[in-house]
């Protein structure tokens, strides 16, 4: 019989950058050892057939207890787990599973971890108490380290990358089905990808005003086609189709995709550049090697520009002309900016790949 690793994070929940997350770790996880025997704390059934995952339902104390206890290894991540921005919860919760691995005498691993922020009092007292009984722990990047270690200094830990930049695009004709799937007015014209998100302060027309009058200030011949990508549909199909009714070039609202389709939507050949608020927009963009600018609400959007190479800009300073301004540098030099994109993510796959050699080493 082969070890068995149960992995937990925010999975079933249809947000493509969690979903490409646990795909790949179930890819590269049986890449390394092809015996393992995979299972996943998720109540989304289908999703865990298609992986080949043995399921426990998330929330069911009992479940969580006998699957802890037939694993070798507990690996929590990736993403954003640890925070409190909506409440305790989180905290609580994956903390909570640390603290049961322990209890139960499994080792436990933190697999390229976003973490914070942590500003509550009690969502600090609970990182503080149930954080330190983490085996080990990685983090997709150097801020995210500093924030964990100031409540788990004897844990050891380290940078390496987000699992998604070990996805690499697949052949020319993935990426034409994908296009085709989008119905564009013009298969041939350049287009750049949008990705958009709700967000306390966030003007929707402010954004469609820069898109306008940068895309009116390009030449006829050289203006871009707009494909408005929702990651998590449900919760962005409404401002997605909101900023496409607003925008004066022509643009589609693209269909429910994976993230493997995200990938081969931006790697076509007609794709010339990405503008993304939602972290793994960017990340998918920069494994195809194409230009991208970030539109930074959170410190990760800024902190995965700036591994990258790629250029951002803060919310708050999203005003129509800055962002115009933005958007024109990032088009002018968006040759130079792939270039630079795609040295970075060489780097970045190795990193990445270096947790799940830790995890593979805690068997």
């Amino acid at each position: 019989m082969g070890k068995r690793i149960l992995i937990v994070g925010y999975f079933g929940f249809d947000n493509v950058g969690d979903e490409t997350i646990l795909q790949v770790e179930c890819e590269r996880l049986r890449q390394l050892r092809s015996d393992l025997e995979l299972s996943v704390l998720m109540d989304n059934q289908a999703r865990a057939r298609e992986l080949a995952l043995t399921s426990y339902k998330r929330k069911s104390i009992y479940q969580i207890y006998q699957a802890i206890k037939a694993a070798d290894l507990v690996l929590e991540g990736g993403g954003g787990l640890f925070q409190d921005s909506t409440g305790p919860g989180s905290v609580m919760y994956y903390g909570s599973i640390l603290a049961a691995a322990t209890m139960l005498q499994k080792p436990s691993f933190l697999l390229s971890h976003g973490f914070g922020p942590i500003r509550t009092d009690l969502g600090k007292l609970l990182a503080k108490s149930l954080l330190p009984l983490a085996s080990k722990a990685t983090f997709r990047d150097a801020e995210s380290l500093e924030e964990f270690k100031k409540f788990a200094p004897q844990v050891e830990a380290q940078v390496t990358a987000d699992p998604v930049f070990l996805l690499k695009p697949g052949d020319s004709q993935k990426s034409q089905d994908v296009l085709s799937k989008c119905c564009l007015a013009d298969a041939s014209a350049p287009v750049v990808v949008i990705s958009v998100r709700s967000w306390l302060g966030l003007s929707i027309e402010k954004q469609a005003k820069a898109y306008n009058d940068w895309w009116e200030s390009l030449e006829v011949g050289n203006r871009p086609q707009f494909v408005i990508v929702p990651l998590q549909y449900w919760y962005d199909e409404g401002i997605s189709k909101r900023l496409g009714s607003l925008l004066k070039a022509p643009s589609v609202v693209a269909p429910k995709l994976s993230g493997e389709e995200i990938l081969a939507l931006v790697a076509a050949p007609q794709v010339e550049m990405t503008v993304a608020m939602r972290l793994h927009a960017l990340i998918l963009t920069a494994c195809a090697g194409k230009a991208m600018l970030g539109v930074a609400y959170d410190p990760k959007v800024a902190n995965t520009c700036e591994l990258c190479g790629a250029p951002y800009l803060h919310l708050k300073e999203l005003d129509e002309e800055n962002f115009a301004q933005k958007l024109t540098d990032a088009w002018e030099h968006r040759n130079d900016l792939a270039l630079q994109i795609r040295r970075q993510v060489e780097m970045l796959r190795a990193k990445a790949d270096t947790a799940f050699t830790m995890a593979m080493e805690m068997l």
